[in-house]
């Protein structure tokens, strides 16, 4: 998925499915147990449920929800760093490294360690070289 301006996006939607995206985002970030259903969001907006699933299988629908998301955050993350900050005074060693990892202090590394088999060349080529004097 390549990234689009908001701009871009919403020339790939019509008004029915920003609405849409809309309503589906609120939806998401409502508690479990407060969250509508396709059904209800699909009534709501006039269409049949089928359509909004098919909807939100979009590229631009789903861009346009990133940058909701994006924004979204943008917008909270200096309550959710002040939370993860509380939480790690408190010894939460879990928002600790959280924190961490966010002011870059703490990377995570992999690594890799190949254990194939190495490969003679020649070997394969001279095995080669005689299996095609035989199919000759």
């Amino acid at each position: 998925m390549a990234t689009r301006t908001l701009n871009e996006i919403l020339k790939k939607l019509t008004a029915e499915q920003v609405r849409a995206a809309n309503l589906l985002f609120e939806n998401d970030i409502l508690p479990p147990k407060q969250r509508r259903t396709f059904e209800q969001i699909a009534d709501e907006l006039g269409i049949e449920v089928r359509t909004l699933y098919n909807w939100r299988k979009l590229d631009a629908m789903l861009d346009y929800k990133v940058a909701m998301t994006d924004t979204y955050t943008k917008e909270h993350r200096a309550r959710i760093m002040n939370a993860v900050i509380r939480e790690s005074e408190l010894g939460n060693a879990s928002m600790t490294k959280l924190f961490m990892q966010n002011q870059g202090m703490l990377i995570d590394r992999v690594e890799y360690e190949d254990k194939s088999e190495k490969v003679d060349e020649s070997a394969v080529a001279a095995k080669l070289a005689s299996f095609r004097a035989k199919h000759k």
